[in-house]
């Protein structure tokens, strides 16, 4: 019995092992530069295991990208889900706002692997990007669109702010660590850049919108 328990540890940290290579691999190389190969070096693994737990490295992507874009996504998806005053309005939106800007820093690893699969996904797709697209990234913008329509009915506005902020986002969401220096002014760490970034951009929300109601809303 020990042994069977010592063999299924070691099979859940092969598992889990393998995942997180194939996290840094995937967000590193892309979908069509990464290897298994490469991926069980990263491990430590035997290359054989990529079979024997998660079968074709098309599954493992889906697998990697499903872990990656779905976990840090659900929490801005539902954001919108409890707002019943401003305040909560104004908090929503900015942790929205946050969330995907704090994603590129150094210091949060899994959500910079996240960005970096967007980035990958965005300027080469593969063939899972419109199921991507759907599961994923639909979901997390439909709930910053319903945040918006608590401020205006106008369906042209709300369109316009929603790709205005999204472009905003998305520029850090995509650019290179290079990019990312060259952005800010120097002695400025991207902490401190980014939550200046983010009160800039939420300023300029709560300048132009204000909260009408929650109630006026119908989701799309």
């Amino acid at each position: 019995m020990k042994g069977k328990r010592k063999e299924r540890c070691d099979g859940v940290r092969t598992r889990e092992a393998i995942l997180v290579a194939a996290e840094e691999e995937f967000a590193e190389r892309g979908f069509a530069a990464a290897s298994t190969r490469a991926i069980c070096a990263r491990a430590g693994a035997n290359n054989a295991l990529v079979n024997r737990y998660y079968g074709t490295k098309e599954n493992l992507y889906k697998i990697v990208a499903k872990r990656l874009f779905g976990d840090l996504g659900a929490p801005l998806a539902n954001l919108d889900a409890n707002v019943d005053s401003e305040e909560a309005w104004r908090a929503a939106v900015r942790e929205w706002v946050e969330d995907m800007l704090f994603m590129t820093l150094p210091r949060a690893v899994p959500q910079r692997r996240c960005a970096a699969l967007f980035r990958h996904e965005v300027t080469h797709p593969t063939k899972f990007h419109d199921e991507f697209k759907r599961d994923f990234g639909d979901p997390v913008a439909h709930a910053l669109e319903r945040l918006v329509a608590m401020a205006t009915e106008d369906r042209q506005e709300i369109s316009l702010w929603v790709s205005t902020i999204w472009a905003q986002v998305s520029v850090y969401a995509l650019a290179d660590p290079v990019w990312h220096a060259a952005f800010r002014p120097k002695g400025v760490s991207a902490e401190e850049w980014a939550a200046r970034v983010r009160d800039h951009i939420c300023d300029d929300v709560f300048a132009r919108l204000k909260f009408k109601g929650a109630e006026r809303v119908t989701a799309p």
